[in-house]
C-alpha cells in the first residue's frame, strides 16, 4: 500500500511472518542493539496485526512508533491510523512534512526552482515521491498555493507553516525532514516555535475541506 489509495489484492507478495519479525527484533533488544522497534508505511489492518502478535508473547516487543507520510496536502493518517495509534499508544514519526519541499513554495520561483531540488535532481529516478507530489497535477498544485498564501497572509515562512500544523498534532513525537544546506536546517528549527493561532488553523482546515488529501 506504499504511496496507493486503493487496496490491490494482486499486488500482495509474500513477506517475513509477523512473529518472525518480533522474535528477530526482540532478541536485538535484548542483546542491546536497538532500544525500541517502530513500524513505516504501514496501514491500520498492519499496525493491528503487529500490535496483536506482540502481545501474544512476553519477550516480542512492543510497537511504539509508526513513520508515515505526514504534512498539508497528505493527511490520510488521520483516518484510521490516528485511531489505532491512539489506543495503542503508538507515536507517528512524520516524514516529508514538507511534501518533498514544494510545501516551502521553492517550486513555484519566478527563475524556476533550483537545480538541485529533489524532484528535479532526481527527476525519473524517484516515482513514489513523484507521483505523490507532483505539480502539474492542477488539484495538488492549487492546493499549495492555497496553504502558501495563507503563510503569506499571516507574515510566516511556509515552512513554518508546514512544519508547525505537523508539530501541533496530539501523535506526532517528531518530524523526519531532510536538509541538504545550513540556511534549510535552520529554516526547520525555527519553524519548531511556531504556534498557529486559532483562525491560521481554521483557514488551513477550510482548503482542506476543498482539497482533502490531494497527496494519499
Amino acid at each position: 500500500m506504499f504511496g496507493e489509495t486503493e487496496y490491490d489484492p494482486t499486488g500482495q507478495f509474500c513477506s517475513i511472518c509477523i512473529e518472525e519479525q518480533l522474535d528477530a527484533l526482540g532478541r536485538a533488544v535484548d542483546a542491546g542493539k536497538v532500544r525500541y522497534i517502530g513500524l513505516s508505511n504501514e496501514t491500520p489492518y498492519g499496525i493491528m496485526k503487529f500490535v496483536q502478535s506482540a502481545e501474544k508473547v512476553s519477550h516480542y516487543p512492543r510497537i511504539i512508533s509508526i513513520q508515515n507520510s505526514y504534512n498539508l496536502l497528505c493527511r490520510t493518517f488521520n483516518s484510521g491510523m490516528a485511531e489505532c495509534c491512539h489506543h495503542e499508544r503508538i507515536s507517528l514519526l512524520a516524514y516529508s512534512p514538507l511534501a518533498m519541499g514544494i510545501l516551502s513554495g521553492k517550486y513555484f520561483s519566478h527563475d524556476g526552482s533550483p537545480a538541485d531540488a529533489r524532484l528535479n535532481l532526481f527527476k525519473g529516478r524517484y516515482l513514489e515521491g513523484e507521483s505523490r507530489y507532483n505539480l502539474s497535477k492542477k488539484i495538488i498544485k492549487d492546493a499549495t498555493l492555497e496553504y502558501l498564501g495563507i503563510a503569506r497572509k499571516y507574515g510566516l515562512h511556509p515552512v513554518s507553516l508546514a512544519i508547525a500544523f505537523v508539530l501541533r498534532h496530539p501523535l506526532v513525537a517528531s518530524a523526519v525532514f531532510g536538509a541538504t544546506k545550513s540556511w534549510q536546517l535552520k529554516e526547520v528549527l525555527n519553524s519548531c516555535k511556531v504556534e498557529l493561532t486559532s483562525e491560521m488553523i481554521a483557514e488551513i482546515n477550510e482548503v482542506h475541506a476543498r482539497f482533502p488529501n490531494p497527496c494519499p
